[in-house]
């Protein structure tokens, strides 16, 4: 009988040819296997249409769990408010819109963006705010123990760079997110810890120019092993 393995993603942002490296030659996954994605999947990065195209290959053959990320929800909102179209081209969505074959004298212009397909849109419309299994709770960014709502308080789902645990949601299980880049050596060090109730997987991929940045990392959700691919893009 096939094994049933569980592994989770960090931010991917555009590094398709890292990405693909990752899911086939490290991971290896199978049809029997459940992949979670924390996000950011697109911008500043070169292909975010071919990892995007690469995702929806992926779900005909696995079971794939992404949440929504605060560059995919820039790109949703910027089909209908010009402001946040704005903030996009400030957060790296160029790359995204190049991608799509939008021409580059053109990309801060908002029309551009009515030239990516609607069917990507549509896509990223489906992805929640969060995953969670049994033992494990997925968000983009972070929880705010503050909040009413904290898996409904969208600032600090996709934006905040806190690490609160609010234990009335976690309920014991450990939160995964992305969002900030870290190096990969504190990614170790948290995963070695026995206490940590945290562990941020955003290896900053598009980022290899800077020290102990760069790496694409991959956390095997049974094994509590990590995985990790420096930037091929």
């Amino acid at each position: 009988m096939a094994e049933h393995r569980r592994f989770v993603i960090g931010d991917i942002h555009g590094c398709v040819q890292t990405f693909r490296y990752l899911v086939e030659e490290v991971l290896q996954l199978g049809p029997t296997d459940t992949l979670f994605l924390l996000g950011d999947i697109i911008d500043r990065g070169p292909g975010s249409k071919a990892v995007i195209d690469y995702i929806m290959e992926l779900s005909v053959s696995l079971t794939v769990r992404p949440v929504m990320g605060n560059h995919e929800f820039m790109m949703l909102r910027s089909l209908e408010d010009e402001d946040f179209f704005r903030r996009w081209i400030q957060n790296g969505c160029a790359e995204t819109l190049i991608s799509f074959g939008v021409d580059p004298s053109r990309i801060n212009e908002r029309d551009s963006v009515y030239q990516i397909p609607r069917a990507y849109f549509d896509f990223f419309r489906d992805w929640p705010l969060y995953e969670e299994t049994n033992d494990f709770l997925f968000v983009h960014a972070g929880l705010d123990a503050f909040s009413k709502d904290p898996l409904g308080d969208l600032q600090s789902l996709l934006w905040t760079r806190k690490e609160d645990t609010p234990e009335d949601i976690l309920k014991g299980r450990k939160l995964i997110h992305g969002h900030t880049p870290v190096a990969l050596s504190q990614i170790q060090e948290r995963l070695r810890d026995p206490e940590a109730k945290v562990l941020n997987l955003d290896g900053g991929c598009v980022y290899n120019k800077y020290r102990g940045l760069g790496n694409l990392v991959a956390l095997d959700l049974d094994q509590m092993k990590l995985h990790s691919v420096k930037n091929r893009d």
